[in-house]
């Protein structure tokens, strides 16, 4: 349930899947949160910070999640933060017609708050990488996290991805086997073609959509990159990603 952005051209030519429904803010899958970003899980250029103030949520928690998501230190050189939002559950549940439904089936999973940054690499960087996405979100206990998770990768595992891309072509998605870092992960890598520039020229690109759980914390990472050879770049910060969460929770 919920909706999926479809993809779109980022400015310099790089397409970026739309993935909304599926990793924003550990996870869409329809009922949960999508961290209002204009990136991974959603498409586009980054726009401003967009900051959802909890209400009866103490500072604590934020100062939690905070060091949960991806630092600036985990990643290449030629990265900044160019977003960073909290969620509470009546930002997720929104206002639309399942608004009610969506805020009932959060509150029975024990959701306390959802934490997200995006992170844009620098025109100078060389590391292969465009773009990463990092959210967590705490829930009361890993059952509220794992049957959000569960949620969530049936929505991934269900959806028409092409249809989602939208402006790529040859649009192949794979899962890759998961890492032994959380106690439950599924890693998805779409890749395919887009045609950009004047004049135009086909240009690949990849896509890996990490969501994790590591106890009562679900995660996500979405990274972007030109399908170069960075698949260990890729699998450490994947790593960093679990790191961090496992440490929040000690």
């Amino acid at each position: 349930m919920g909706t999926m952005r479809r993809g779109r051209l980022l400015a310099g030519g790089v397409l970026l899947v739309g993935l909304a429904a599926v990793a924003a803010a550990c996870g869409g899958g329809g009922k949960d949160e999508a961290t209002p970003t204009s990136s991974p899980g959603a498409t586009g250029t980054p726009a401003g910070t967009a900051v959802a103030t909890p209400t009866a949520t103490p500072s604590a928690v934020e100062q939690q999640l905070n060091g949960m998501v991806l630092q600036l230190s985990d990643l290449p050189a030629g990265f900044t933060q160019a977003q960073e939002s909290f969620s509470t559950n009546q930002d997720v549940a929104g206002d639309g017609d399942n608004a009610a439904e969506t805020l009932a089936q959060l509150t029975e999973w024990g959701r306390i708050l959802g934490h997200g940054v995006v992170f844009s690499a620098e025109a100078s960087s060389e590391s292969g990488v465009f773009l990463v996405d990092s959210t967590v979100s705490l829930y009361q206990s890993d059952g509220g996290a794992a049957a959000s998770f569960a949620d969530a990768v049936t929505t991934a595992r269900a959806t028409d991805w092409q249809a989602t891309v939208g402006e790529a072509s040859d649009v192949r998605v794979e899962e890759i086997p998961a890492l032994d870092v959380a106690d439950e992960m599924l890693w998805l890598r779409i890749s395919g073609t887009a045609t950009v520039g004047d004049p135009p020229s086909d240009k690949p690109f990849m896509q890996d959509v990490v969501l994790m759980r590591v106890g009562r914390v679900r995660g996500s990472v979405s990274i972007l990159t030109s399908a170069a050879d960075v698949a260990l770049l890729v699998e450490n910060t994947v790593r960093a990603q679990a790191a961090n969460m496992a440490a929040g929770l000690q």
